[in-house]
């Protein structure tokens, strides 16, 4: 299973300016949509962190990759120490 590391993005708001939908932008400059599945959602709380995710692509929308997130990790900012 192909292996993403890059910083949650916010691609798509509501009408309040809430986000409602995210995409790994990759240190190669790739982007991919992550799916509206509840991992997904889950994943909205942590715009502009860092992030490893496992999960497969499973097609294109607006010429973005999207994937379908199976695992995700936040990874701590350079120089923190991990949580207890």
């Amino acid at each position: 299973m192909p292996i993403f590391h890059g910083i949650l993005i916010p691609v798509n708001w509501d009408k309040k300016g809430n986000v409602i939908a995210v995409a790994i932008s990759t240190m190669d400059e790739e982007e991919y949509i992550v799916d509206d599945d509840v991992k997904g959602r889950e994943m909205l709380k942590f715009v502009q962190k860092e992030v490893e995710v496992s999960g497969e692509v499973r097609g294109e929308e607006g010429g973005k990759k999207i994937v379908v997130v199976r695992t995700y990790r936040i990874i701590p900012p350079s120089g923190s120490a991990p949580p207890d």
